[in-house]
C-alpha cells in the first residue's frame, strides 16, 4: 500500500531540488520522508495530489473535498479588502490560505509577514497541516522571504478544543458530515462534545459544516473592525429546519451580503453547495432581515413573485402528510391488481395527470398497485381512511408544483406525497388550478430551495401549502379551473392555463410563464 505521506514528501523535496533550493528542516512534511520513496508525476499543488492519492470512500467518510484554486481565490477576494488576519479552520491542503496569501500580497503586505503573522490555519489531520505549512513556505520562498508558518498552522479541532483567533476574515471549505448517511454521521461521543460547546445549535440532523460557519462568525465578531466570512456550505444550510438556530445566531451579528452557488464546475461530491458571504454588522448599523433561501433563489434564477390572496389553502382545505409509520404500514397492504384504491406515489404524479405505466414502491416495480385498506393498522389505517373522498395529491421533489386530482376518491397517496382535501368539494378544480399557477411554483421554490434532493427542486410540506395564498374569486380563476380539467383529460392547453392562472393572482409576467413552461415535465 502506498504511503501517502512519503509520496507527498518526496514530491515536495523533488520540487525544491528542481529549482535548486533546500526545504527548511523545520517543515513537518519532512517528517514523512522515507528513503527510496518516489515522487509522484504531478505538476499541481500538494493538496490536489493528496486528494488524488486518497480513496474516494475515505474522502466521503471525512466529508473532505479539495476546493479548486479559482474558487478559493474568488471567495477570498469577496471578503479580504485590506491587509489583515485571515483564518481557515479546516485548512486541508491550504488552498484557501494560499489564495489569501496572494490577495494580501496584492494589497501590499510583505510575503514573510503574510505567512508569519497574517495567516492562521487548523485541521484535524496532521498530514493536511504539514502540507499547508509546506505550501506556504514554498509560496514565501518563491517571493524571496522563506517563512515557516509553524504555530500559525495547528493540528486540532476548531469546533472543540481549538479556538479560531480574532481575525478580519474567515474562509474555507469545512468537511460536510450530514447525519442522514451512516458513512458521515457523527458518533454519540462526538455529538456530546459538540452539544456541550454549541448548545442548541446541534440538532438531530445538524451538518457539522454548519458549526464551522458559526465558529467563523465568533472569530470575526471578536475584532473591532468590520469582519467577513465566506465558507463553502451544503445548500441545506439555507433552508433546513435543523439549521434554523445557526441561521438565527448568525443573523444577530452578521448580514448575508452575497451567496455563491455551484453550477457543477467546482465539486465532484454528490452534494449541492453554496458559499454565503457574511459581513459583520457595525454596532450602529441598521439590522437587515436576511433572506437565506432568497439568496439561493436569486443565484439560480428563481423568479421573485408577490403572491397575494384573500384566503390561504389551509383555510379552504385540510392538508395531511404521512411519515415512516404510514409508509411501512402500507407495505404489506399493497397488491398487484384487485379491489381498493390505487396507490399513487410522488414519482407517479405529473402536473394534473398520472404518469403512464407502473410505479416504484417498497423497492418493487408495480404495474397496478392497489391498497387493501382492510390490511392496514394503526396510523397507516388512519392515513388510508382519512383520504376517502375527493382530494388532490401533491408530489414532492419536483421542478414545479405537481398534483393530481382525485374527484371520486379512487386513489390513495403514498408517503411523502401530501393530501389536500377541500372543505367544499365543488372547489376541487379551483384549488388544482391555484396549485399549478406558475407564480405558486416560484413562491414554493423560493421557500424550499436547497432542501430537496436536487438543487432546484421544490419540496412542498403540508405546513407550507397551508400558508399558500389563494386568488380572489374572479373569472380568471374559474377559467384556469376549466382549463385544468381539460388538461387532465389530455388537452394540451398549458400556455392558456398559465396565463389564466397567473392572472387570477393579478400577475402578468411573460418571463415567469416562460420559466415555468420550460420546467414543466409534460412539455
Amino acid at each position: 500500500m502506498t504511503d501517502i505521506g512519503a509520496t507527498l514528501a518526496a514530491t515536495f523535496v523533488a520540487r525544491c531540488a528542481g529549482v535548486g533550493v533546500s526545504p527548511d528542516p523545520r517543515l513537518r512534511l519532512l517528517d514523512h520522508v522515507v528513503v527510496g520513496a518516489a515522487p509522484a508525476d504531478h505538476d499541481g499543488s500538494l493538496g490536489e495530489l493528496h486528494e488524488r492519492l486518497t480513496g474516494r470512500d475515505e474522502r466521503r467518510g471525512r466529508g473532505a473535498w479539495y476546493t479548486p484554486a479559482w474558487l478559493a481565490a474568488d471567495l477570498v477576494a469577496r471578503v479580504v479588502d485590506e491587509p489583515g488576519a485571515v483564518a481557515d479552520p479546516s485548512c486541508g491542503g491550504g488552498v484557501f490560505l494560499l489564495a489569501a496569501a496572494d490577495r494580501l500580497a496584492a494589497l501590499g503586505a510583505a510575503p514573510g509577514r503574510i505567512v508569519g503573522e497574517f495567516l492562521w490555519g487548523c485541521d484535524i489531520a496532521p498530514l493536511a497541516v504539514a502540507i499547508t505549512e509546506a505550501e506556504l513556505w514554498w509560496w514565501s520562498a518563491e517571493r524571496g522571504e522563506p517563512t515557516v508558518a509553524g504555530a500559525r498552522v495547528v493540528v486540532g479541532d476548531a469546533l472543540v478544543g481549538v479556538d479560531i483567533p480574532a481575525v478580519s476574515a474567515v474562509v474555507g471549505n469545512p468537511p460536510f458530515l450530514g447525519q442522514l448517511k451512516s458513512s458521515t454521521s457523527t458518533d454519540a461521543a462526538r455529538r456530546r462534545q459538540l452539544a456541550q460547546r454549541w448548545g442548541t445549535a446541534v440538532q438531530p440532523y445538524t451538518d457539522v459544516a454548519w458549526l464551522f460557519l458559526l465558529a467563523a462568525v465568533d472569530a470575526v465578531d471578536s475584532v473591532d473592525a468590520v469582519g467577513a466570512v465566506a465558507m463553502v456550505m451544503p445548500q441545506s444550510l439555507l433552508t433546513a429546519r435543523d439549521a434554523a438556530t445557526i441561521r438565527g445566531r448568525i443573523d444577530e451579528r452578521m448580514d448575508l451580503d452575497d451567496c455563491w452557488v455551484d453550477d457543477g464546475r467546482a465539486f465532484a461530491a454528490a452534494v449541492d453547495v453554496c458559499a454565503p458571504v457574511l459581513r459583520r454588522r457595525p454596532g450602529t448599523a441598521e439590522h437587515r432581515s436576511p433572506d437565506w433561501a432568497g439568496a439561493l433563489g436569486d443565484a439560480i434564477g428563481i423568479p421573485t413573485v408577490d403572491l397575494r390572496g384573500t384566503a390561504t389553502l389551509g383555510q379552504r382545505a385540510e392538508l395531511m402528510a404521512g411519515f415512516r409509520d404510514e409508509y411501512y404500514g402500507l407495505v404489506d397492504a399493497v397488491t398487484e391488481g384487485g379491489s381498493g384504491p390505487r396507490l399513487v406515489t410522488s414519482g407517479a404524479i405529473d402536473p394534473l395527470r398520472l404518469v403512464a405505466g407502473g410505479v416504484r414502491f417498497a423497492k418493487r416495480r408495480w404495474n397496478d398497485p392497489v391498497v387493501d385498506v382492510a390490511k392496514t393498522e394503526g396510523r397507516a389505517a388512519r392515513w388510508a381512511t382519512a383520504q376517502a373522498g375527493p382530494k388532490l395529491i401533491v408530489a414532492s421533489q419536483t421542478k414545479v408544483v405537481e398534483a393530481v386530482v382525485d374527484p371520486d376518491g379512487s386513489l390513495l397517496a403514498g408517503v411523502p406525497a401530501i393530501v389536500v382535501r377541500p372543505r367544499d368539494a365543488t372547489e376541487l378544480w379551483l384549488l388544482a388550478a391555484a396549485l399549478h399557477a406558475p407564480a405558486v411554483s416560484a413562491w414554493m421554490l423560493r421557500r424550499t430551495v436547497g432542501s430537496a434532493l436536487s438543487r432546484d427542486a421544490c419540496k412542498p410540506t403540508a405546513a407550507l401549502l397551508a400558508e399558500m395564498p389563494l386568488p380572489a374569486a374572479t373569472g380568471h380563476w374559474e377559467r384556469a379551473a376549466d382549463l385544468a380539467a381539460a388538461i387532465a383529460d389530455g388537452a394540451d392547453r398549458w400556455e392558456e392555463f398559465a396565463v389564466a392562472a397567473d392572472r387570477a393572482y393579478g400577475i402578468e409576467d411573460d418571463s415567469l410563464r416562460a420559466w415555468w413552461l420550460e420546467r414543466l415535465p409534460l412539455r
